[in-house]
């Protein structure tokens, strides 16, 4: 499939809140993010996923640097699911330092003072309505706080483009059952998913077969600028901890730039709670209607990447 003309022409650019828990691929969604003129970055919000929320929330300051833009917010938000203790501490698969252990600098500022949930409340409250897109790329817990808490905050929002849940059984890597977002705070991802506004799923089954291959990697690498070389070495650094090599947090800036990219289904979502055996589990049904909730079906991947250095090349 061609690569459309970049987009730099816009006349008008998408409102983003990023909510994070830096991460390797997080980092590289941001990066994606941040190279692509058709999208203003309001804020970043950290939540505790792939490490606690502190070190994520130092790990986004360190991924904006890169691009010396000190000039957007970086909010604190949850440190525990809603209901259940953080099962799994410390970053894994993600490096010694969350992203890679590649020698990024320590961040150059402190975070913002305002709690996440607070900070997001009050963007929304004061947008134009159904006018500002959310990325969560981590557990849904600062989401699901959030229109908890100030319910009124929905106006705002356009739409949610989540990373999370597996569709298929055994398709889980977390347990057989669960996508790790989803299973790490299950109670989170079904509030978001019953509250209605309208979300787009990337699932396990969207990414897997988004692989960073080592020809994939070098063509990214081949795209020569500094940034380009930091995503190249982050994906060597991935698949060498991992032992894995989709690309996850990524396709949601994808799909928020290039939505031709991909087949949607429409559907309706929930996810398993309490005491379940099948504990963070997506259930979903396909619908016939409009429903809020759509499926991204996996697209090319070497589409994907071909985007991801042509977005990259152009950068210092």
């Amino acid at each position: 499939m061609p690569l459309s003309p970049t987009t730099e022409a816009h006349l008008m650019t998408i409102p983003l809140l990023i909510d994070t828990d830096p991460g390797v691929d997080d980092a590289i969604a941001i990066w994606l993010a941040l190279a692509s003129p058709e999208i203003e970055i309001i804020g970043l919000t950290a939540v505790l996923g792939n490490g606690p929320v502190g070190p994520c929330a130092e790990n986004a300051i360190r991924i904006l640097d890169v691009f010396g833009r000190s000039d957007i917010p970086v909010h604190v938000g949850a440190a525990q699911p809603l209901t259940r203790s953080y099962a799994r501490k410390g970053w894994g698969v993600h490096g010694v330092d969350g992203l890679g252990g590649i020698g990024l600098a320590a961040p150059s500022r402190k975070v913002d003072g305002e709690d996440a949930v607070g900070w997001m409340a009050s963007v929304l409250a004061k947008a134009v309505p159904g006018s500002i897109t959310l990325a969560p790329l981590g557990p849904l817990t600062n989401i699901a706080k959030l229109l908890q808490n100030h319910p009124q905050a929905k106006r705002g929002i356009k739409e949610m483009i989540v990373m999370g849940g597996a569709t298929r059984p055994g398709g889980g890597n977390a347990t057989p059952h669960a996508e790790y977002n989803f299973w790490l705070d299950p109670e989170a991802a079904d509030i978001v998913c019953a509250s209605g506004v309208p979300m787009t799923l990337v699932t396990i089954e969207t990414a897997r077969p988004v692989s960073a291959t080592p020809a994939r990697t070098a063509r990214i690498a081949a795209a020569g600028s500094v940034v380009a070389g930091h995503v190249a070495d982050l994906l060597r650094a991935y698949v060498h901890e991992s032992k894995a090599d989709a690309l996850f947090d990524p396709l949601v800036m994808v799909y928020l730039l290039r939505p031709d990219l991909f087949r949607l289904c429409h559907a309706r979502f929930r996810v398993e709670i309490g005491e379940s055996p099948r504990l963070g589990a997506l259930t979903w049904q396909p619908s016939v209607d409009k429903t809020p909730h759509r499926l991204l079906q996996a697209p090319d991947p070497d589409t994907i990447f071909d985007f991801l250095a042509e977005r990259l090349r152009r950068q210092p």
